[in-house]
């Protein structure tokens, strides 16, 4: 790192804790058991029933961890609620998946366990009612998820999606955009007592009133600051009208507003008496009466089946419409004053732009946590059937667990390390995004919100992709069935790679905003191993699992990368041209390599903080395995950069083998660590797949597949 560096302080003093873990050769507990590994070719009778495979692999390897205390690890937060959530879905029918029904169905069936969540009755814990703390008057209480989570508990709106996404992606899409980009827009930009009272907010979190975000437009996504619809400021009747003024300007993909929502926050181009442009800012518009018909200059037009999701109901919307300038203008940072002049409390249109989207970075949050939910839901699946199909042996009969392959374990292993790393990175960028809400006008601070959300949900939504992909095909032919529930993930997942901006678009701001940062002498996560140049981090065939190494070896990537792409942009003084046509690729590999970093150090950390000693060696796996397969992905720049050689990578490879084949004896112990019940895992797979198909089960009736089990 260059000289002059420093560490941000006030964002940092949770990462300058010591943390001196070495990783062993081999952890103690779980690789010296070399015995265990024979077992691996052990064989079971072939009428062996699924319940019964699963305990005999139980018996074989027993859990080397704390399976309580890893789930306590992994659900972060607000772990009352979460698991109140899961049962509560768990126990009611209505979350159950159903298939073969029309969009229609599909569609109330997503609203009707939306409402079933916002409106589930409280409930009485240790003689106290479970709910939201510090509510003021007026305000109702809610047991799982209230837009007013946003200033009590905002931990708990995340947590919210990430259980709600296992049961339906359609379902938790509603959720973020009621919640998040909706609900949270009109709280967080609104002046309460002008833009809302408490009654509206009672009813968004009851579903009374249903809006939606209108911010991109058919020809404006990524670059919807130069959005075409506008809202221009009458000063006689104080009214702001509101148009769209051709079919570019359409607010397009809008989540809710199809068949369900009242309400759109409708972004536009402000302008004033005089038509001066003021930037974008938000305005809340009624779409629909009481009725539920179109309001009057309000289009709507449904956007129809889609490649998944299609609980959700995307529409196109278009304007020409007047409403009061005062409650309509969310005015919290800006408003006309009684002589009609502009006044706002931001200078330029783009900081208000920047300002207005803010609900963008916790919505990359929400996306990232649903995501999350669906990768641990993928392995559970794939490693709950690998653990129960029974394939050939070396006698050539049925009678081997296929979890027993080096085929599935080298599969599916690293993408539980992969999912594990995600999750406590995750778990600190909301911690932290949380911790700067209230310092958001301070850019220096807010910066390092910006970067976190804009490279977590990448990271998180990548690995969300990968996983399901891979798990699906790891199930064969059963992986195809929709009951047991990957087509559907598959969906969900390109949903998040693209929902609440392009995954690669996010990482251009990414590093973009780390070059800001690099100019000021400032890192945002620290690098507390020793040496800090390039060449310190030059990695021997012996050091690669010493943890020190692989800090300085992933932080050497990071430093590298951003040093050339710092010096190439300022070639020709064209910034864009070196970016948009000649740099994509070193773009995206050094946020990508922020990204990871990220992903470690917060491993590192997890491991510091385990207090059980097996919980400790299992995360010193699963951080080692996590490191080893991010080293593989980029191994080409890794030798070209001359940080390693073959005969590193090929101990790296070595090493990674033997690591899938310790965490390969454990994965039916780490889903469970993930916490999802069989019930709402509610794929047969999963579950007594035979029992399942003992009968004409329609594809359907997911429910027989557990009917005689013990759950």
């Amino acid at each position: 790192m260059a000289a002059g560096f420093v560490v941000m302080t006030e964002l940092s003093r949770e990462m300058d804790a010591p943390s001196k873990v070495m990783l062993r050769s081999a952890p103690v507990g779980l690789v010296q058991k070399e015995e265990r590994f024979d077992a691996m070719r052990a064989v079971l009778p072939r009428t062996t029933a699924p319940g019964s495979a699963r305990e005999a692999w139980a018996k074989l390897f027993p859990p080397e961890f704390d399976v309580g205390e890893m789930k306590h690890l992994l659900d972060g937060d607000n772990h009352e609620m979460r698991d109140d959530l899961r049962k509560y879905m768990m126990d009611d029918p209505l979350f159950l998946p159903k298939y073969d029904i029309s969009i229609h169905e599909e569609r109330e069936l997503a609203l009707r366990r939306l409402s079933a969540i916002c409106n589930a009755p409280l409930v009485q814990r240790g003689g106290r009612q479970q709910a939201q703390q510090g509510l003021p008057q007026g305000a109702l209480p809610r047991r799982f998820i209230s837009v007013r989570d946003f200033n009590l508990n905002p931990l708990r709106i995340f947590a919210a999606h990430e259980i709600a996404g296992l049961a339906d992606g359609s379902m938790a899409t509603k959720m973020t955009v009621q919640f998040n980009l909706f609900g949270g827009t009109v709280l967080r930009l609104g002046v309460n007592g002008v833009n809302y009272d408490e009654q509206m907010l009672n009813d968004i979190d009851s579903l009374k009133a249903i809006g939606c975000f209108g911010l991109t437009e058919l020809g404006y996504g990524n670059n919807a600051v130069e959005m075409e619809t506008t809202a221009r400021f009458d000063s006689q009747s104080r009214t702001l009208s509101v148009r769209t003024p051709g079919p570019k300007a359409q607010k397009y993909w809008i989540t809710n507003s199809a068949v369900h929502a009242q309400f759109c926050v409708v972004f536009a181009q402000l302008e004033d008496a005089q038509t001066a442009r003021q930037g974008v800012h938000a305005v809340l518009v009624r779409i629909r009466d009481a009725d539920m018909r179109p309001m009057p200059g309000v289009a709507i037009h449904d956007m129809g089946h889609k490649m998944g999701c299609n609980g959700v109901d995307n529409g196109k919307l278009s304007f020409d419409v007047r409403v009061p300038a005062g409650p309509a203008l969310l005015g919290k940072y800006s408003r006309f004053d009684e002589n009609g002049a502009f006044v706002s409390s931001i200078r330029g249109s783009r900081e208000r732009f920047l300002k207005v989207a803010d609900q963008l970075l916790s919505g990359r949050l929400c996306i990232a946590s649903m995501m999350l939910g669906t990768s641990k839901l993928a392995l559970t699946i794939a490693v709950q059937y690998a653990a129960t199909r029974l394939c050939v042996a070396p006698s050539g009969a049925s009678e081997m667990p296929i979890l027993a392959y080096q085929l599935q374990r080298n599969a599916l292993a690293p993408l539980v390390a992969r999912v594990v790393a995600c999750n406590v990175a995750l778990d600190y960028s909301k911690r932290r995004w949380a911790a700067l809400l209230d310092r958001s006008d301070n850019a220096r601070l807010w910066r390092e919100a910006v970067v976190l959300c804009c490279a977590i949900k990448p990271l998180v939504t990548w690995t969300a992709e990968e996983t399901v992909r891979v798990a699906r095909e790891r199930c064969g032919g059963q992986g195809y069935l929709s009951a047991n529930r990957f087509g559907a993930m598959i969906g969900f997942c390109h949903a998040g790679l693209t929902a609440e901006g392009d995954n690669s678009v996010l990482m251009q701001k990414v590093a973009k905003e780390l070059l800001v940062l690099r100019a000021s002498n400032t890192v945002l996560i620290p690098n507390p191993s020793r040496g800090t140049r390039p060449a310190d981090a030059i990695a021997s065939v012996e050091s690669l699992s010493d943890v020190e190494t692989q800090r300085r070896l992933l932080f050497a990537r990071e430093e590298m990368l951003g040093a050339r792409l710092a010096t190439a942009s300022r070639a020709n003084g064209d910034v864009f041209e070196q970016w948009m046509m000649h740099l994509s690729d070193e773009v995206q590999l050094y946020a990508m390599a922020f990204a990871e970093r990220l992903a470690l150090e917060r491993m590192i950390e997890s491991v510091r903080q385990a207090r059980a000693p097996g919980n400790r060696q299992m995360l010193e796996v699963l951080c080692e395995l996590f490191f080893l397969d991010a080293v593989r992905r980029s191994a080409p720049w890794f030798v070209k950069a001359g940080l390693l050689n073959a005969d590193s990578l090929n101990a790296a490879d070595a090493r990674r083998g033997e690591l899938c084949a310790v965490v390969g004896t454990q994965l039916p112990h780490l889903v469970d660590a993930f916490g999802i019940p069989t019930k709402l895992v509610a794929a047969p797979i999963a579950a007594d797949w035979v029992q399942y198909n003992a009968g004409d089960n329609k594809g359907e009736h997911v429910e027989l597949a557990w009917a005689s089990a013990k759950l």
